[in-house]
């Protein structure tokens, strides 16, 4: 049954995308897969090749590690709580991200990331002006909970 499978599908999808290999992480998704990031909506191989080949030019040192409630399956559908880290342009960072993946047999149809990027905006501000700008707004988010 493919359900039992899905977690070690996810894991190995896992491991293909944070070695940068392009071409196996490709062949976990079905032909018309769709994976909408915070980064923009990806369709099909040809829309998925553009933004997985984006991932691995841009991050190196990539790790995806569960976290939380880890992986959740049910039918067709699985859930995952992860950290993804890495360096880009010289800095290492790490953000909590959380998937929805819809299977269609053992391929991944669809995926939905969502991710902490006030967090990301923190760890990358550089300078004072940056860091300050970026600062102000988790204050300002935060107002009257502390």
């Amino acid at each position: 049954m493919v359900e039992q499978r899905i977690p070690s599908i996810m894991r190995e999808a896992f491991g293909a995308l944070a070695k940068g290999d392009v071409e196996k992480s490709l062949s976990f998704f079905a032909d018309d897969a769709t994976w909408v990031t915070s980064n923009g909506t990806f369709k099909g191989k040809a829309g998925l090749r553009r933004y997985l080949t984006w991932m691995a030019q841009t991050t190196k040192d990539m790790t995806i590690k569960e976290c939380g409630i880890g992986i959740m399956v049910q039918g067709n559908k699985a859930f995952v709580e992860h950290m993804i880290g890495g360096t880009m342009e010289g800095k290492r960072g790490e953000v909590l991200a959380m998937c929805a993946w819809e299977f269609s047999g053992d391929k991944v149809q669809s995926m939905r990331t969502v991710m902490d990027r006030l967090s990301l905006a923190q760890q990358a501000a550089k300078g004072c002006p940056a860091r300050w700008l970026v600062n102000l707004i988790v204050r300002r988010a935060e107002k009257g909970l502390r």
